[in-house]
């Protein structure tokens, strides 16, 4: 029995998934767990198994590359060796005229066959010359085509919608142009038919001369104006970070607290990890990861920033998942590193490496994108003093990074001296709706004593 091949849902939200390219061909034999076709959600880039054994059939209008499928559509078939192709054999179903038994006489012998008359023969698997596919049919009868005069495109012979498209277009009109015009506007790339059609309106319908041809390929070569554009069309993560961004802005009341640390200490700190773990082979943490271990520390002594308004009530995370957002070429992503607040810093090092690398290439599971309690921003890389984040929803605030830069600044001040210190802006946006000013602003001089002074936190 057919086995269907559907677009899955990946996730509660997902409504519809974009196909990026079958991983299969259409008579593959393929085992269960085989990759047969790669979508992309409102999260990431995913691979599609087998979830059955058997040979792929893929229809002929099944859906191509760049279109978004709804989920539960049918994308193609598992079939057993020998088994008819569904869409083939609902195909001959329709095509083939129901018939009456003849009526038996004095000389038949029981069986509906006379003592004269052999028994009909019939071929299986022979395929319909007129076979159409259920999609061209309603189209020709939309059309008003009739299909049955038709010779198909598909696989053996079979009608697809091309065809039913190609015949129901008028015959192109016969255009009148000299023979040099038309060896010159093959040359070119120039359409006599459409060169012919805009002349009609303003020159009448005089045969075309190759100066006709000459200027309709100077044309053709000449540089699209400055000003034109061309509108690219949304990508399920466009779209739903488009629709996040805009719900976050619209429904929170979020105000941002910024703030500068002197990251001196802790800048040295990251290079004796870096030193020892040359020769030790482990993985060096980046501030990002550094800061992660930071800030679900603090979380558990500010337990209002690890929270979501719920309904009626302010739910306060027992655990402190921590969102990492990344830029990709598909888009923002927010992977999660889970229970941060229980994990040392190599430990969150070597899982946010590999959260990162899988988002990156669009393989993230959509359990590593969901469920984070606050998310931390790190613009510094892109030379991004101070900025405004928006708040990830559900949660109720989220910590902006700028770059570290040196700066003179006052050391001690009874002595007056000053020096070089390397200092980085912090900026907390947080929903007032939530937690008040005061609780978030102590919240982010925690993190900053903590930035400035690292060891008191680093191994604990």
């Amino acid at each position: 029995m057919a086995v269907e091949v559907v677009m899955p849902r990946m996730g509660w939200t997902m409504e519809t998934g974009r196909l990026v390219e079958w991983l299969k061909h259409d008579g593959d034999r393929v085992q269960v767990g085989e990759n047969l076709f790669t979508i992309e959600s409102d999260k990431a880039v995913l691979e599609v198994e087998a979830i059955d054994s058997g040979i792929l059939r893929i229809p002929p209008d099944a859906p191509t590359p760049d279109v978004d499928v709804k989920v539960g559509a049918t994308m193609a078939y598992l079939l057993q060796p020998g088994e008819a192709v569904p869409w083939q054999a609902a195909a001959t179903k329709l095509d083939t005229p129901a018939t009456t038994p003849p009526p038996r006489d004095a000389g038949s012998d029981g069986h509906g066959a006379t003592a004269n008359e052999p028994a009909p023969s019939t071929v299986l698997g022979e395929p319909d010359k007129r076979a159409i596919s259920p999609r061209a049919r309603r189209i020709a009868r939309e059309m008003d085509v009739d299909w049955q005069t038709l010779s198909g495109s598909g696989k053996h012979g079979r009608i697809v919608e091309r065809d039913v498209r190609a015949a129901s277009q008028p015959p192109a009109p016969t255009v009148r142009a000299t023979p040099l015009a038309r060896r010159v506007a093959a040359e070119t790339g120039i359409d006599l038919a459409e060169l012919a059609a805009a002349r009609s309106a303003t020159q009448g319908s005089k045969h075309i001369s190759r100066a006709d041809v000459d200027a309709a390929a100077a044309s053709k070569m000449a540089p699209p104006p400055i000003d034109q554009t061309a509108p690219a069309p949304l990508t399920p993560i466009r779209r739903l970070t488009a629709e996040r961004m805009a719900t976050s802005a619209h429904t929170t009341a979020p105000v941002t607290l910024t703030t500068e640390a002197d990251v001196t200490e802790l800048v040295e700190l990251r290079a004796k990890i870096k030193a020892d773990a040359d020769s030790a082979a482990q993985s060096v943490p980046s501030y990002t990861d550094l800061l992660t271990r930071l800030v679900a520390l603090a979380l558990r002594d500010h337990p209002a920033l690890n929270a979501t308004l719920r309904d009626d009530a302010i739910v306060l995370h027992s655990a402190v998942h921590i969102g990492v957002a990344v830029d990709t070429e598909r888009g923002l992503m927010v992977p999660v590193v889970r229970d941060a607040h229980s994990k040392s810093v190599g430990q969150i090092a070597i899982e946010s490496a590999r959260l990162v690398e899988q988002a990156r290439l669009g393989r993230a599971a959509p359990d590593d994108l969901r469920g984070s309690t606050f998310t931390i921003t790190n613009l510094g890389m892109y030379e991004i003093d101070a900025f405004t984040p928006i708040i990830n929803l559900p949660e109720c605030a989220i910590l902006g990074v700028g770059r570290i830069v040196p700066r003179l600044q006052l050391i001690n001040e009874v002595t007056e001296k000053v020096g070089v210190r390397k200092m980085m802006a912090l900026s907390l946006t947080f929903d007032h709706r939530v937690v008040d000013g005061a609780p978030a602003a102590r919240f982010l001089q925690q993190i900053k004593r903590w930035i400035e002074h690292p060891y008191s936190w680093v191994t604990r």
